[in-house]
């Protein structure tokens, strides 16, 4: 496997951690479509959530959350919907989430940014 895709799932891995250990349920992860796919899809109470993580190991094209644009965004907005038009449950509100990720030496620090659309 290459490093990229390598340091990819360690962050979304230890992104699920994170959300689990804030209280939140994981609904589904790597969920697609012929529209896209999201990487977490979680349930924070009654609000839907989908998660973008991005995973960055220096800041030479910037940071995790740089890498976000507000274009991808409102797209997991739109996937969103989708993936609730295929499921049997109903929430008060959907969010949408980015968890970035950024290693140092090693160590990986998390930002998680809430209802970014």
């Amino acid at each position: 496997m290459a490093a990229k895709d390598e340091l990819g799932r360690t962050g979304e891995q230890l992104a699920v951690d994170f959300l689990r250990a804030a209280g939140m349920g994981i609904l589904s992860r790597n969920w697609r479509c012929d529209a896209g796919e999201i990487d977490i899809v979680a349930r924070d109470g009654r609000v839907l959530v989908v998660v973008e993580v991005k995973t960055r190991s220096g800041r030479s094209h910037g940071t995790a959350l740089e890498s976000v644009t507000q274009e991808k965004l409102l797209r997991l907005r739109s996937l969103a919907g989708r993936w609730l038009a295929v499921q049997h449950e109903w929430f008060d509100s959907i969010r949408v989430d980015v968890i970035a990720l950024e290693r140092f030496a090693g160590d990986f620090s998390i930002r998680h940014e809430r209802g970014l659309v």
